[in-house]
């Protein structure tokens, strides 16, 4: 809906073909984007939208990168370009890949990206692995069969709580 919203004039065709190409390739693996794009064509044969840009954005994206002194890039910038869009569309996000492929480095470079924007995001940053199972999400005393709360349901309280529209995020990295 909102892809047409902000596209009034484009045809529904291409803002569909937009939609499930744009929302979907950062979801899947490498090696099955050909395979995806292939579907696509098939699906919208002679149809080619290009991306939409937000070169500002972008631009922003590019100075955050520098000032973690990384390297901006044209794939890792769109790798954060292409979880921002997929914030926009989501409630939550799964970042998962193998041990040092940048996840962690891609939700810090878009959260400085916001501070940059001035958009004050809020980050709790939890190692999974550093706790039990139950000190994470919470468990039932047995003996007095009330709910104990765990990290991430706090968090997750606290974070509802706040009246600020910025991004939060509850990160569970380790």
């Amino acid at each position: 809906g909102s892809l047409k919203r902000g596209d009034r004039g484009r045809p529904e065709d291409q803002v569909l073909m937009r939609a499930l190409r744009d929302f979907n390739t950062p979801k899947i693996i490498t090696e099955d984007v050909t395979i995806f794009m292939g579907l696509i064509g098939d699906l919208f044969p002679a149809l080619d939208v290009p991306r939409k840009r937000d070169m500002k954005f972008e631009a922003t994206v590019k100075k955050s990168i520098l000032d973690l002194g990384l390297q901006a890039e044209d794939s890792f910038v769109l790798k954060i370009v292409q979880l921002e869009e997929l914030r926009h569309v989501r409630h939550s996000i799964f970042v998962i890949g193998n041990a040092g492929t940048g996840k962690s480095k891609i939700l810090r470079c878009l959260n400085r990206t916001y501070y940059n924007m001035k958009l004050k995001p809020v980050w709790q940053d939890i190692n999974p692995k550093a706790v039990t199972t139950d000190e994470l999400y919470g468990f039932i005393n047995r003996a007095t069969r009330e709910w104990k709360d765990g990290l991430f349901s706090i968090i997750m309280r606290d974070m509802s709580n706040l009246s600020s529209e910025s991004p939060k995020w509850i990160v569970l990295d380790g």
